[in-house]
């Protein structure tokens, strides 16, 4: 399984090696910068031009959770390996880390 995000504002879930879409996620308001797995495999965070993180739920088929604080685009984003917390990058020079529970 493998996840791409986009200048189209969605991130896609692809099988592999078939190629085929598996799940979608739509939910930001401009192009998305980077996508992480939570360790159990069952979440994603996402990072975007429009300043948010978002958290996916796979089981839920969408956001459970928006993390705004970043004044520019978010670059990046990660999970740290205990799942608890996620870091983000962004363009306004500061990096934040989110206790998601």
């Amino acid at each position: 399984i493998v996840v791409t995000g986009s200048d189209d504002h969605l991130w896609k879930m692809w099988a592999i090696p078939d190629g085929n879409i598996i799940m979608t996620g739509e939910g930001h308001a401009d192009w998305l910068s980077g996508c992480c797995f939570h360790p159990s495999g069952t979440q994603l965070v996402t990072s975007s031009g429009d300043t948010t993180v978002r958290i996916w739920d796979f089981s839920k088929r969408g956001c459970i959770l928006t993390l705004e604080g970043h004044a520019h685009a978010v670059r990046d984003c990660s999970w740290h390996s205990c799942g608890d917390f996620v870091a983000s990058a962004s363009v306004d020079n500061t990096s934040k880390i989110w206790d998601v529970n």
